[in-house]
This record gives structure tokens, sequence and C-alpha cells, in this order.
């Protein structure tokens, strides 16, 4: 008997120490409810997280977590620090920097990017009339440069960023999301971009949901990624393509289960 047990302590040690360590990078801001880290030190927590570790832990991975500004952490994966990242939006540029899974399910969640904007604001009015976005449910660039006062903001290194400077919709100054809120709030910004659910807890947060709401139409529906370093993936193949396998499974029990 007591054999037994020793040989399925030892058995299970074995199969603990075999997993492999991964070492994962996300941004160093709190976005809750997908992300609630801030620095380096901290341990990471949030639905993302919760889904990554689900799917690690069906596939015999260790995951280790760091947060750092978002183009540090992108230039950190692709040399090599880290192994991968999330959570990214899948573009042909990046596809050409990182590896990202080829199935279009093994998304780690699906995101809505709105404007929130002021209350009674030029934008609240224009989108309740039905200028603002088209009859096709796509943001009306043209309409708003010629009600545009002080431009519209996105977190930096974002592809809402890359969008709004390519149309020339930007404001002069960056901000992050808690002054992007603020600025809103006090009428010095028309808007700003960020993923919907991110944005109304943090208007929630700094206590300006009287001031701050959303926009109806969403400026981009998207999916959020993890992709790996491009080395590391060639080196990995196998494992990789089961762990984001894995990660589709983990999203719906998770999200299910929120």
């Amino acid at each position: 008997m007591h054999l037994n047990i020793f040989l399925l302590i030892i058995l299970v040690v074995s199969f603990s120490s075999s997993a492999k360590t991964w070492r994962l990078c996300h941004e160093d801001k709190q976005y809750p409810p997908y992300i609630t880290s801030e620095a380096q030190s901290s341990a990471s927590s949030g639905l993302l997280v919760d889904i990554l570790e689900r799917a690690a832990s069906e596939s015999n991975i260790e995951l280790y977590f760091t947060a750092l500004p978002w183009k540090r952490c992108k230039q950190a994966v692709r040399d090599g620090t880290y192994d991968g990242l999330f959570a990214m939006i899948k573009t042909p540029k990046r596809t050409k920097q990182y590896a990202f899974p080829t199935n279009q399910k093994d998304y780690l969640n699906t995101a809505d990017y709105v404007i929130l904007y002021k209350r009674d604001s030029i934008l609240h009015k224009a989108e309740f009339a039905g200028k603002l976005f088209t009859d096709k449910g796509e943001f009306n660039v043209a309409y708003y440069k010629k009600i545009k006062q002080f431009g519209l903001q996105a977190p930096a290194g974002y592809v809402l960023e890359q969008y709004i400077k390519q149309h020339n919709i930007a404001a002069n100054t960056d901000y992050d999301l808690n002054l992007g809120i603020h600025q809103v709030a006090i009428g010095r910004l028309d808007g700003y971009l960020v993923e919907k659910r991110i944005g109304l807890a943090q208007v929630k947060a700094l206590k300006q949901q009287d001031f701050v709401i959303s926009s109806q139409g969403v400026i981009r529906k998207t999916h959020w990624y993890l992709p790996f370093n491009l080395d590391f993936y060639l080196q990995n193949k196998t494992e990789v393509t089961r762990f984001w396998q894995q990660i589709q499974k983990a999203r719906e029990y998770v999200l299910k289960n929120d």
C-alpha cells in the first residue's frame, strides 16, 4: 500500500516537473475585466488570464506572465525575450512579425471597439441623428471631419491609434485611457476609442458615468489573439497549436461561467 502511494507521488512529481514554462507578456495597464495587473512585480489576473491558465493546465504548460508597456512588450516578443503576448489584433503586418493561429476560432476573445464621448456632445447628437455611422454600420469619417473639434484618441501602439492617424482625425495630444476619459468629460477631447467593456468599466471606476457614455455604433468588431515569437513557434509548433486549440475550449468555459 505504502509502495503504491510512493510510486503515485513519484509519478505526479515527474509529470509536474516535465511541464514546460512559457513566458507571456501583456500591457502594464489596468483593463478590467480582462487584465488587472499594473506592474511587472504584480500577479496577473482577469478573464484573459483565466482563459490562458485553463488552456495551459490542459496542455501541461506553465505560464509566466510579465507586464510591460505595450510597445516594449511587442518588441520583447519579436526579440525572443518573451515567447508570446496578449491580447493582439491580427493584421497583415503583424502576421509577418508574430505567429498567429491559422484557425480563426482559436482566438482569446471578441472585442467591440466603440467611442467614449461626452453626453449631449456633438458626437452624441450626431449619432442620435443617424449621421455618425453609415447605414452599413461603419464610422462616417467624412461626416466626423465636418464636426471635428478636438479630435479622437486611442491607446498608444494600438491598431485604432493607427486608424485615426491615417484618417487625420487624431487629437494633437496622446492620452492614456484614464486621462482620455477625463478630457472627454471636460469637453477637451471629442472621443476616445477603446474596447467597450474596458472603457465602460473605467468610466465607472472614475465615477464619470453621468458625463461619459459609449457610442451605440461599433468602430471595429474584431478578435484578440495570443501570438508567439516566430522562432519559438517553429521550435514548438505542435505544442503551440495544441495550446491554441485549448484556448478555444477554455474561452467558452470561462466566459460561460463569468
